[in-house]
């Protein structure tokens, strides 16, 4: 079974995100915390803020079943590679536009040299 998501780092998420997905922006009462980074077994530092974002739970299970859907989280970085640190990967979070999450809860814009899908 994995470890629950520390309340502290839901906190973050909160100031950082406030309570809305970063796929569609939109606040809602389904909206789990998710890892960018899957794989099975556990991770030691699975639990940092740039490894977590807010995902609907509905559109979530969509990712997990549809392969369509998995190549778009995949290509807007909110899914990535177990081999990837998700400080250096660009994401395209619908609340904070094309950015790169550090592990203190803050982000920055993601230089174009960084995105391999432009």
């Amino acid at each position: 079974m994995s470890s629950p998501t520390p309340r502290g780092l839901l906190a973050v998420l909160e100031q950082r995100d406030g309570r809305r997905c970063a796929w569609t922006g939109q606040e809602s009462d389904r909206l789990v915390p998710q890892h960018r980074q899957g794989g099975a077994g556990g991770r030691k530092n699975k639990h940092r803020p740039s490894n977590v974002v807010w995902l609907d739970s509905i559109l979530n299970g969509r990712i997990e079943a549809e392969a369509d859907l998995q190549a778009e989280a995949l290509r807007r970085g909110i899914k990535i590679s177990g081999f990837a640190d998700p400080t250096a990967t660009p994401i395209q979070h619908a609340v904070h536009g094309l950015v790169l999450l550090d592990d203190d809860g803050r982000w920055a814009p993601a230089p174009k040299e960084t995105t391999p899908w432009r």
